[in-house]
């Protein structure tokens, strides 16, 4: 498997987008998972304020859901570190979201009913 770093005008992106029903205007980083010349799953963030990114997509399209989700989240962060932002929010529709139980294993915690948020740890 093999992480693509792109941005939210990729074709691959905006046709695996519409595979699900969404589509993004806004300037993102985005990261494409391909398996074997086909993309099984993807996730953006976008910038949520001078402190913290947004985490404003996570479409999997795999057996390994769970795998590829922690896969791409956690190069999602490396790259939001690289970017010198201190957190990542991600935010619900639902208490319901069947995405919530990986975020929370990633150590996101809720702030407010529906928005969740990880702190980066500093090491200095």
């Amino acid at each position: 498997m093999e992480i693509i770093v792109t941005d939210e005008r990729d074709e691959r992106f905006i046709e695996f987008c519409d595979s699900f029903g969404c589509y993004l205007e806004e300037p993102q980083v985005v990261l494409l998972l391909n398996d074997f010349k086909k993309i099984v799953g993807c996730a953006s963030f976008k910038v949520y304020d001078s402190q913290s990114a947004e985490i404003t997509t996570l479409f999997l399209n795999s057996r390994n859901q769970e795998k590829i989700a922690y896969k791409l989240l956690r190069q999602l962060e490396k790259i939001a570190i690289d970017y010198e932002f201190k957190s990542v929010v991600v935010s619900f529709d639902s208490r319901e979201d069947i995405l919530i139980e990986i975020f929370e294993k990633l150590d996101y915690e809720f702030v407010d009913d529906l928005l969740m948020k990880k702190e980066f740890k500093s090491l200095i």
